[in-house]
């Protein structure tokens, strides 16, 4: 169980890494030419940006854990359970990770817009346990069905990155506008949104212990 741990937490800390480029790219295209005004404003939308580059990475890592590192645990006689609980453990880091940074960015940085997105942290919490689970569905299906997982995968980048190429043309501040503008209307969190992420995570966890049982040890 310490190795499985401790190979999850290495994971989380790659991954991180990962959030970390993804979401200086969003702040660097963000800040080029801006001006000291505009630069504030991109400052208080950081934990915006922040959470957007988590839930791309949750989704994106997904299909290479599904697909590279659970067939060579179980190969390396690693046990089906701890697999099922290291994996969501290491989803569970991430999104622990994402809030804790986003909630000192915004203490540090008091103003509305902070004080909008810290009573938003539940919805943003459920917003993102919906989107992990998700996306770990999304991976069982490419491990089982590479052709609806691959179709999925274009639709939703494919959207979102048309999304992120119309607010960047905007000045860029459009893409974290939305997603504030979306919590701030939620900062209590609706009950039909947490039925909804209880419902995703189960899903998630019942479909990756199916795929589990009857995947197969290849050594």
């Amino acid at each position: 169980m310490r190795r499985n741990l401790r190979f999850w937490t290495r994971y989380t800390a790659e991954s991180a890494a990962v959030v970390a480029f993804i979401m200086a790219i969003f702040l660097g295209i963000s800040l080029l030419g801006a001006n000291a005004e505009y630069r504030t404003a991109v400052l208080y939308m950081t934990p915006y940006y922040l959470v957007t580059a988590a839930l791309l990475t949750i989704i994106l890592m997904n299909y290479g854990t599904q697909a590279t590192y659970v067939p060579l645990l179980l190969s390396l006689g690693e046990t089906r359970r701890n697999l099922l609980l290291g994996f969501h453990y290491y989803r569970a880091l991430i999104i622990v990770a994402t809030l804790a940074v986003s909630a000192l960015i915004w203490a540090f940085l008091p103003s509305e817009l902070s004080s909008v997105g810290l009573r938003s942290l539940p919805t943003i919490l459920a917003v993102m346990v919906i989107t992990s689970a998700l996306g770990g569905v999304m991976g069982t299906l490419y491990y089982k069905c590479r052709a609806v997982a691959t179709i999925l995968v274009v639709v939703i980048f494919g959207g979102f990155g048309g999304i992120v190429g119309f607010s960047f043309a905007g000045g860029g501040l459009e893409l974290p506008l939305l997603v504030a503008g979306v919590f701030s209307v939620m900062e209590t969190t609706p009950w039909w949104l947490a039925v909804i992420a209880v419902a995703a995570l189960a899903m998630d966890v019942g479909l990756y212990w199916a795929l589990l049982r009857r995947q197969e040890v290849k050594l």
